[in-house]
């Protein structure tokens, strides 16, 4: 399965479905806390016929929350959610910034998953 799809539902329960990829458009919804994840890279399996379709995929999974101390607390259910619904998965520690634009805390998460990707 595509993470995106796993963390979506996984993960997007805890924000009440407020998990988008990349960014939020404007139409959506913004009331913290909210998740945006991308995928930062992919490491491919290859055999002597080509790709197989699997891959290792490393994400970027943002938390977003209002207060400096509540967004690492909230981060650390994401990663205990992911830990016990989402295997293998390879956590691979946080980082806390201040997004002054929008006056919110960011909890950012790295994290690799197993994906499969489907051609159609």
């Amino acid at each position: 399965m595509i993470a995106g799809v796993q963390l979506k539902q996984v993960i997007g329960p805890l924000v009440d479905g407020r998990i988008y990829p990349l960014r939020i458009d404007e139409n959506e919804d913004n009331t913290p806390p909210y998740i945006i994840y991308q995928e930062v890279s992919t490491q491919p399996e290859l055999t002597d016929d080509g790709p197989t379709g699997h891959e290792w995929t490393r994400q970027q999974i943002d938390v977003y929350h209002p207060d400096k101390y509540e967004v690492r607390l909230f981060a650390n259910k994401v990663v205990s959610t992911i830990n016990n619904q989402i295997k293998p998965s390879i956590y691979g520690g946080q980082q806390q910034l201040h997004d002054e634009a929008k006056n919110l805390w960011r909890q950012s998460i790295d994290y690799e998953f197993w994906q499969t990707t489907p051609t159609e």
